[in-house]
């Protein structure tokens, strides 16, 4: 009860509100001092201190209840302002429309209580009202003739006060609203960087595979058919310039796969093949004496994703390029199986040294890199004496 009147009741006071209650109180009190000539010394005295007390506790007392959050302490203001206000009427004998004098606490009411509350506080206002009046008046009629015109003021105070209050609420709210978009807003520009910092990342990582596998690819075959070359050149012009006319065509595809990273990092002049026939092309292109590269299609090729097939791309030109360089393999099986179950399967297996501690590079790493973001799976096995395989299994 205590937070939700608090919280619903936030208008503030101020020292234009407090000079308009001390303004009606005391245009409602001056009148009472024409009855000073017929009034003993006591109820003088009791005029003064009742009068400078409503009015201190109007001003003060208020203050302290509109910020206190207790009850209680907004209760005893109520029940303190109603017997002083009462004291006044009666001391002052009616003299002009001295009721008027509780008509403040009406709006003191709107701006202290809840709306139950409020209602018994203004039905106390409207019964100390009565019950003073009756201490002097010898009709009725007295009553009744006076009655509209203080329920008239009542509630023209009680509707005046509830627009300021809801008026507050409202520009409260708005600005607490306010204060929230702002905060929603320096959220959402922190949220923004950090997703600006991730693209980065991921930008750079993709482009880091992009170019370990691709350009990386090609300079090694242009550096293995180079050796072929220099090897065979006495013995065998005609062949080591075959070695050397790969070579070139490598350096032309590597000019190829560069473009194509920096615009969109596909290879445009062989995006429109098929994968088999790529995965043929880069065979064709690896092939040395001392190696045998088989290639094996299983399965009914498909339409698949660009994002599948480059992967599956890059992951043969890394099993191609690990097995020159670091198996000493003299066979590399390549299988592409186009399954049933809408995935596809890369499988390359060597008979190579193996090794019995794998220690992945950047092109292993970039693999699985790859894989994880098409949902798929990567299985290396290799052992001392066993060759090295990768199994690449991706949904497409």
């Amino acid at each position: 009860m205590q937070n939700t009147t608090h919280s619903r009741k936030t208008i503030k006071t101020n020292t234009n509100a407090d000079l308009a209650f001390a303004m009606i109180v005391l245009a409602s009190y001056f009148p009472i001092f024409s009855v000073l000539p017929t009034a003993s010394a006591l109820e003088i005295i009791l005029l003064i201190f009742t009068g400078t007390a409503y009015i201190m506790m109007g001003i003060y007392g208020y203050a302290y209840c509109v910020k206190s959050p207790s009850m209680l302490v907004k209760t005893a203001y109520i029940l303190v302002q109603l017997p002083l206000g009462g004291m006044l009427i009666y001391l002052g004998r009616g003299a002009g429309f001295n009721a008027m004098i509780l008509l403040p606490l009406a709006g003191h009411c709107v701006v202290l209580y809840n709306q139950s509350l409020m209602l018994f506080s203004n039905l106390g206002i409207v019964a100390t009202y009565l019950i003073t009046r009756l201490q002097f008046v010898s009709s009725l009629d007295d009553i009744w003739s006076s009655m509209p015109i203080f329920l008239a003021g009542q509630m023209f105070i009680v509707a005046f006060t509830q627009m300021a209050v809801n008026e507050e609420n409202a520009r409260t709210e708005v600005e607490r609203l306010v204060d929230e978009v702002a905060a929603a807003n320096e959220r959402l520009r922190e949220y923004a960087s950090q997703v600006e910092e991730l693209t980065i990342t991921k930008e750079r990582n993709r482009m880091a595979r992009e170019i370990h596998d691709g350009v990386g690819h090609y300079l090694t075959t242009v550096n293995i058919q180079i050796k072929a070359a220099l090897a065979v050149m006495k013995q065998d012009p005609q062949k080591a310039m075959d070695a050397l006319h790969v070579a070139q065509n490598q350096t032309q595809q590597a000019l190829v796969d560069v473009r194509q990273s920096v615009a969109a990092l596909r290879t445009t002049l062989e995006e429109n093949l098929p994968l088999p026939q790529r995965i043929e092309n880069v065979i064709s292109n690896s092939q040395t004496e001392g190696l045998t590269v088989v290639f094996e299609l299983n399965g009914k090729p498909r339409p698949i994703s660009p994002q599948v097939e480059l992967t599956l791309f890059r992951a043969v030109q890394e099993g191609i390029n690990n097995t020159h360089k670091h198996a000493k393999a003299t066979e590399l099986k390549i299988n592409l199986w186009y399954t049933d179950n809408q995935t596809v399967i890369l499988e390359m297996m060597d008979n190579g040294a193996g090794t019995p501690q794998l220690k992945e590079g950047f092109g292993l790493l970039g693999l699985k890199e790859r894989a994880n973001l098409l949902h798929g799976q990567l299985e290396i096995q290799t052992a001392k004496g066993k060759g090295f395989q990768i199994k690449l299994e991706i949904p497409g």
